[in-house]
């Protein structure tokens, strides 16, 4: 028999079918059962039938459009996980500052060790997930779970799906890269009975460095007491429980964070966070990052001081006026670099005229002698590699300018809690201020080519 008054339709996504009843013409009667079924697969709906709701639709002589089919979604895959059984924070490294502004240096965990074979991470692989199944009997596929990356750096490898260490040593996360260094450990100051240290991992030292000593070290570097007039150079962080006493000597650079009391008359440069507990004293100071000064002295005075994103400081300047200069919004690495390809580039110009002079006095004269033709020759490339050098740092020029317009937009900040004093000038992107009197609590940015002063509190 035609069943045309009973009607079906599916979802659009084929999870759901409907079926609606219409009155039968007189003389014939409801559809069965079965009858109801065979329309159904006629429609090619064969999967999640509600038999139940059928024949209550039936029993009841309803023609409401009725849900009698139901797929079953696939349940998506779960995303790879890691389990780190090692501190990956450099938090711990920081001495905890007590309510009165002492130091619990009891507190440090200063180097973080592992064992040979001891699991560093575990991993629990992405699952593929569960397919599904449409009212037409459709497989629908899952949404595997993502894979999670770890790079073995040294000194680890996989067993199963377990990281495990290779030698005894220290634990470090950079990014995604998973390594172990091996920690040097120096019970004594760097000084003449040690001599400059220049070590692959990382470096602890329960002491001083003395005046002119030189520590050089492939991880982090941890230094219990001062840096006195010596210099330090990490790729990772920095910690220095004491200060560094620059003596108008130290060097201090990483590649990580810096921590340190105190910066006095030095140099310092690091990629990531300086934190500095007292003060900055008539240094220079980079940042890639942001600067941020204690919640007691915290104080910049003197010298220039420079950070990328954000310099966070109590006082900045004195009250006897000194010429301090601080500068957000432009990462100090690209300053230097367009520092330098300044200086560089007309030396470079002036090389270049002197070649192509020189090269022009050789062209004009005929039956060159072999000694001759052999200084055109050097002449011709030189020329050439001046040229190139040229071309390349007038690139790099406009790379770094483009970076540092980009950077402005992201507006650098300062924020002062206490008090700037006269003598203190501001830097933010190309935005130029100087301070002849003081101003507390302020918030300084860049607003449409200018510092602009905001209050902080």
């Amino acid at each position: 028999m035609s069943l045309s008054y009973v009607n079906v339709d599916l979802s659009s996504d084929k999870m759901y079918a409907y079926l609606q009843l219409d009155l039968p013409p007189e003389g014939i009667a409801w559809p069965t059962y079965d009858e109801v079924i065979k329309k159904l697969r006629e429609e090619g709906v064969v999967f999640g039938l509600k038999e139940e709701v059928i024949h209550r639709l039936l029993e009841e002589k309803s023609s409401k459009v009725t849900l009698v089919a139901e797929g079953v979604p696939p349940t998506n895959g779960e995303d790879a996980s890691l389990k780190y059984f090692f501190e990956t924070e450099r938090a711990r490294l920081l001495p905890k500052e007590l309510e009165d502004g002492r130091v619990d240096h009891r507190e440090l965990s200063l180097v973080q060790s592992v064992q040979k074979g001891q699991v560093l991470v575990e991993k629990t692989p992405a699952t593929s997930g569960v397919p599904g199944t449409n009212v037409l009997g459709e497989e629908i596929k899952p949404v595997p779970g993502k894979d999670v990356n770890i790079v073995v750096g040294k000194n680890v490898a996989w067993e199963g799906n377990r990281l495990v260490a290779t030698c005894d040593g220290e634990p470090t996360k950079v990014g995604n890269k998973v390594s172990v260094l091996a920690v040097h450990e120096i019970r004594s100051n760097v000084g003449y009975k040690t001599g400059n240290i220049d070590f692959i991992g990382s470096v602890h030292i329960r002491g001083d460095v003395e005046s002119g000593f030189i520590v050089k070290a492939g991880g982090d570097v941890v230094i219990t007491g001062n840096v006195e007039g010596g210099s330090i150079h990490a790729e990772g962080n920095i910690t220095i429980n004491g200060g560094i006493i620059g003596q108008d000597k130290s060097v201090v650079k990483c590649g990580g964070d810096l921590y340190t009391r105190y910066i006095d008359h030095a140099q310092v440069d690091a990629e990531g966070v300086i934190k500095v507990r007292d003060a900055i004293m008539h240094s220079v100071v980079n940042s890639g990052q942001k600067i941020i000064l204690g919640t007691k002295k915290g104080m910049i005075m003197g010298g220039v001081v420079r950070a990328a994103d954000l310099i966070d400081v109590q006082y900045l300047g004195s009250k006897m006026g000194t010429q301090t200069e601080v500068e957000v919004g432009i990462n100090p690495g690209f300053r230097r670099e367009l520092n330098e390809i300044e200086k560089r580039l007309p030396a470079l110009e002036k090389e270049l005229d002197m070649a192509e002079k020189a090269l022009m006095i050789l062209n004009r004269q005929q039956d060159l002698p072999p000694n001759r033709e052999e200084q055109k020759a050097k002449l011709i490339r030189t020329s050439f590699i001046l040229k190139a050098e040229k071309r390349k740092l007038e690139s790099r020029r406009e790379e770094i300018l483009l970076m540092i317009n980009e950077r402005q937009l992201e507006r650098g900040s300062i924020r002062v809690r206490q008090t700037i004093y006269p003598g203190v000038r501001v830097i933010i992107g190309k935005a130029v201020r100087v301070f002849k009197d003081n101003f507390n609590y302020a918030l300084l940015t860049y607003n449409e080519g200018e510092v602009s002063i905001q209050p902080y509190r």
